[in-house]
């Protein structure tokens, strides 16, 4: 397997995260109202609410990330996800990478900056979950 690390820009990691954001609206609202459904109709605490939207988007990226190694948002753009050390991407890889991307979302992105000064261009969640973004 070609482990070699092939830049992915943060503007292009951004535009594929805003198109997952698009299709991850539409599993809260699913999950939402299935939840709402289950309540008899009555508005949920907001911090079930809250647990359901965090649960169901580490699914959704869990999911396609164990499962093709890319969200539809990575294929429109060409990116997929890979473990540094050449095996299968695991659950523990793509958990640590979905907290550390709630973190660099909290910081409007501005972590990624690192991919400039990394000479393998990797961000400090590919850093931190042993994995990487390449250009398909």
């Amino acid at each position: 397997m070609n482990i070699k690390t092939h830049k992915v820009l943060p503007l292009k990691r951004i535009t594929a995260s805003v198109y997952d954001f698009f299709l991850l609206l539409g599993v809260w609202f699913l999950f939402g109202s299935i939840a709402l459904w289950l309540n008899g109709g009555e508005i949920l605490n907001p911090w079930v609410g809250l647990c359901i939207v965090f649960v169901s988007s580490w699914g959704f990226f869990s999911y396609f990330w164990l499962n093709g190694n890319k969200t539809l948002g990575m294929a429109v753009w060409n990116i997929e996800i890979y473990s540094l050390d050449g095996k299968k991407i695991h659950i523990k890889q793509v958990t640590i990478r979905f907290l550390v991307n709630i973190f660099i979302f909290a910081l409007a992105g501005i972590p990624l900056i690192q991919i400039y000064f990394s000479k393998n261009g990797l961000a400090i969640n590919d850093i931190l979950s042993n994995t990487g973004l390449r250009k398909v």
